[in-house]
């Protein structure tokens, strides 16, 4: 009996024994676990930083400054009794400023308001204006003109700086991350601070009455629409290209005893631009 005894104690201490072994946790499986846990938090935590970002990287506040060029046209009409004529004039332009990018919400739709600095120019042949002086001071007015009909000797320079204020309404589709399209539309207000006219070492403001008599100046603000589209390329960098076309007040507008003439100016808006 005690020998039966004896068998069965030992029996149950090998069990025992072999059941502790393999519970048994070395001290590099313990320091491999303890490292592990320590990894899990911070790689949780690295992941949670990429989903914010991807969530809220396309929606996120940014500005841009550019630079434009803008051909303009200068669309005249005049009219008296049942006569009618009309003209277009390309004038050079290039603008310098900033827009600000603020998202509406969840969705990749933002509003967008700034600035911009424009120059205008041009320069055209004498007898293109409408008044030549020549033509009324100078006795050898057809000296200014060759023997082919070609176009006078002397020139007038146009010139303009103006202040446009811009907020538009923009879109951005995000193809990749490096590449987005971002139509937009809007109004603009245009400021008309300094304009002139150069003819034969003249020049006259035509924003004066004093300087343009009875014919009446030029308008100094212009409301107008724009729209069009940009592309942002590796979030740093944009390009685009827009129309914009004043509607109220006009650029000139002259109207007496029957005779009524006016101006409208549109044109392009060329856009390089660097985003922040």
């Amino acid at each position: 009996m005690k020998q039966f005894r004896f068998l069965t104690m030992a029996a149950l201490i090998a069990f025992g024994t072999a059941v502790c072994a393999q519970n048994v946790i070395t001290l590099d499986e313990m320091q491999a676990r303890k490292k592990q846990q320590q990894q899990q938090p911070q790689q949780q935590q690295v992941v949670q930083e990429r989903v914010s970002y991807s969530s809220s990287s396309d929606n996120e506040a940014f500005g841009t400054f550019f630079l434009q060029y803008n051909p303009t046209w200068m669309y005249s009409k005049s009219s008296y009794g049942s006569y009618s004529a009309s003209n277009t004039e390309l004038i050079h332009g290039f603008s310098l400023g900033y827009l600000e990018s603020i998202p509406l919400g969840d969705i990749p739709l933002y509003i967008e308001f700034g600035g911009a600095v424009q120059y205008f120019f041009k320069s055209r042949d004498a007898h293109e204006t409408g008044f030549d002086p020549a033509y009324y001071d100078d006795d050898d007015w057809y000296d200014y003109y060759d023997d082919f009909g070609g176009s006078s000797h002397k020139k007038v320079k146009f010139s303009m700086l103006s202040v446009k204020i811009p907020v538009d309404v923009m879109y951005s589709f995000n193809i990749n991350d490096g590449f987005s399209i971002q139509p937009y539309a809007g109004i603009y207000t245009r400021i008309n601070i300094i304009g002139k006219e150069k003819y034969d070492g003249e020049s006259i403001n035509i924003f004066s009455k004093d300087d343009m008599g009875d014919d009446g100046a030029y308008n100094r603000f212009q409301v107008g629409l724009q729209a069009g589209c940009k592309f942002r390329i590796g979030q740093k960098f944009t390009a685009g290209i827009g129309y914009f076309r004043d509607i109220a007040p006009k650029f000139f507008k002259y109207k007496e005893h029957g005779y009524d003439s006016s101006v409208i100016l549109h044109g392009l808006d060329i856009t390089l631009g660097l985003n922040f």
